[in-house]
């Protein structure tokens, strides 16, 4: 299948104006996910994303404050009740009774009420969104995965089976590294349109937005650019200067690219974090990243921890290294202030 055949595809995907759940954009936006988190691999387990889609809703499922002051409860789809939505619900009841603010936390301390909850939401994707994501009219046309089971079919009866693995098209994982960053605005912009109005509020631009997906320009604890600067010695990443009073969080992967507010993948910068923007870091940067990565990655759970911020190296590495393994020769490498390099073409980490 060409590459215009296959975006063409997505997008018939994406702006299906007939849709009643956002349960195809999870499905979609999971498939993204998990190609740039095991690059190479054509095979994704149904658990898999299942435990993508759990991660998204349960950022989803708190109530909206709407710019006047009202509450809602966000609605997935257009029926009153959803299985996959209440079990989320649940899940996150149970992490706020318990006092848990991260997914690390929620996984090792309600380790049983995890596993339930991606259970239920693995079992419905597998019966309906997974089988029907690629029917074009009536009919199903394969552009993603061979097709291997009809709708219905339950979680249980394929892993009995060994069959619970999604099997991508020859080409396909690749394809969805290098448009992820295209796809997945897209994806999140007619998301959030479909739970506006399925809601019954206004959509409110990015306030509605970064309520379900999170925001790039997040409110850094004072403790995590703390311990980010004491890390660096007081100097910025990029250029090494002193950093003064104005020390800005940079995500060294861009957030544009892959939305990540892990540690790992944050620095302190000085100016540079502007002049670098959503530009990839060239390869001396990212030679530094992957010494602190490896030299440093305890320091930097302590820090995270201490902030009560986010840790997950497994992701943060895998999405470095998707991103520089597809990079196209003559992609502009961010080096300093306005001047930049050309890729020879893909970066190995």
């Amino acid at each position: 299948m060409s590459d215009d055949l296959l975006l063409e595809r997505l997008l018939q995907v994406i702006d299906e104006g007939r849709r009643t759940a956002t349960y195809k954009l999870a499905l979609l936006s999971a498939l993204i996910d998990a190609a740039a988190l095991a690059p190479g691999r054509s095979d994704i387990p149904t658990r898999a994303i299942a435990a993508s889609v759990l991660h998204t809703y349960l950022r989803q499922v708190p109530s909206y404050v709407s710019n006047d002051g009202s509450v809602h409860a966000l609605r997935q789809i257009t029926n009153k009740r959803s299985a996959v939505i209440r079990a989320v619900e649940q899940l996150h009841d149970a992490a706020e009774a318990a006092g848990l603010r991260t997914l690390a936390d929620i996984q090792v301390q309600l380790k049983d009420d995890y596993a339930a909850a991606v259970a239920k939401v693995e079992d419905t994707f597998v019966r309906y969104p997974i089988p029907l994501l690629q029917v074009i009219g009536s009919e199903p046309v394969p552009f993603l995965y061979e097709p291997d089971w009809p709708e219905g079919t339950s979680a249980s009866s394929l892993r009995r089976d060994g069959r619970d693995v999604l099997r991508l098209l020859p080409g396909v994982a690749d394809r969805l590294i290098v448009l992820g960053p295209l796809l997945r605005p897209l994806i999140e912009v007619h998301w959030a349109a479909d739970v506006a109005k399925w809601s019954g509020i206004s959509l409110e631009d990015e306030r509605l937005h970064g309520h379900l997906f999170g925001a790039e320009r997040a409110a850094f604890p004072a403790p995590l650019r703390k311990g980010l600067v004491e890390l660096q010695e007081g100097r910025c990443f990029y250029c090494g200067s002193p950093l003064r009073r104005s020390v800005q969080v940079d995500h060294f992967l861009a957030w544009s690219r892959w939305p990540n507010d892990a540690i790992e993948n944050l620095v302190a910068a000085d100016r540079c974090n502007t002049m670098k923007s959503s530009h990839l870091a060239a390869t001396s940067h990212l030679d530094q990243w992957r010494t602190r990565f490896d030299r440093s990655g305890t320091d930097l759970v302590a820090v995270a921890a201490g902030a009560g911020w986010v840790s997950d190296p497994a992701r943060s590495l895998a999405l470095v290294r998707s991103t520089y393994g597809h990079v196209v020769a003559g992609t502009p490498l961010w080096v300093e202030d306005r001047v930049f390099e050309a890729a020879d073409g893909p970066v190995a980490v």
